[in-house]
């Protein structure tokens, strides 16, 4: 194996820590991103919680409000009971009497209900309370780690990189054109082993010469299905 091909065996093996790294590293915005959701789902919740113990509450003072207003016209009319001439006028009066007990016995059913439905809405408040400040908790616990893990993981992929530029600065300037080519276009992977006389890449079985001409491992040799540089792994050849 010639240094050149040598190298871009090493440069297939960083590049394949690189990828496995890079994996780890761009899914750490996605847990601080499923943690940051966690709170703001519970903090939502709370405040639609407390919107809705609100508008009750409005809703019963403005029933009460009707009841006083219902209550001061039915002693308006008791209290003109006693001057009526007639029966007929003591009759109408006593039908306005009874239809402002009437509604205010109605006003009074919807309160009792607003009550009931407030106090529901309380024994919640403390549950989802509680839930976001356990979301809060584990949010400020696992930020730690996963930065800390972050840090780790891309210290590592930034070491293979600098890595990497010393082995592909070294290479021909036509090789090192053609790798940087390929990995850009190849997701990172330009150089792969033969397996099992297949192409490591796209599994593409390889004509015998070929084979013979990549054991020699004198050149660069290119895989017609994927356009990957291919390289019989050290020993093998």
């Amino acid at each position: 194996m010639t240094e050149e091909v040598d190298r871009l065996w090493r440069l297939h093996e960083l590049d394949e820590r690189a990828n496995t790294a890079r994996a780890v590293v761009v899914r750490f915005p996605e847990q601080k991103s499923s943690l940051e959701s966690r709170v703001a789902g519970e903090r939502a919740r709370l405040a639609t919680q407390t919107k809705a113990a609100e508008e009750l509450l409005k809703t019963r003072r403005k029933i009460e409000q009707e009841i006083e207003a219902v209550t001061a016209q039915q002693r308006q009319f008791e209290s003109r009971q006693p001057s009526v001439k007639t029966n007929e006028e003591f009759r109408a009066l006593t039908a306005e009497i009874d239809g402002c007990k009437r509604k205010r016995s109605e006003l009074e059913t919807q309160v009792l209900i607003r009550f009931e439905e407030e106090e529901s809405l309380a024994k919640q408040k403390p549950v989802i309370e509680q839930a976001l400040k356990q979301a809060e908790s584990e949010r400020a616990a696992r930020l730690a780690e996963i930065d800390r893990a972050e840090a780790a993981s891309q210290a590592e992929l930034d070491a293979i990189n600098a890595e990497r530029a010393t082995e592909i600065a070294a290479l021909g300037s036509t090789t090192r054109q053609r790798y940087e080519r390929i990995h850009s276009q190849r997701e990172g992977r330009a150089v792969v082993p033969v397996i099992k006389n297949a192409c490591g890449g796209c599994f593409r079985a390889q004509p015998p010469q070929l084979l013979q001409d990549i054991r020699r491992g004198d050149r660069l040799l290119i895989c017609d299905g994927c356009g990957r540089i291919l390289v019989l792994p050290p020993g093998e050849a």
